[in-house]
């Protein structure tokens, strides 16, 4: 079974799209791709 691990903290998860999100709210700020640029 393969896993994608998070470059910036090591998490593991199963596939990309739970990295890609994980990276987005966790990494990058919630809201920031979205557009939501209210609290920036």
């Amino acid at each position: 079974m393969e896993h994608f691990v998070c470059p910036y903290c090591g998490s593991t998860f199963k596939t990309a799209e739970l990295l890609s999100k994980h990276i987005d709210r966790v990494h990058l700020g919630s809201g920031l791709l979205e557009g939501d640029v209210r609290k920036y």
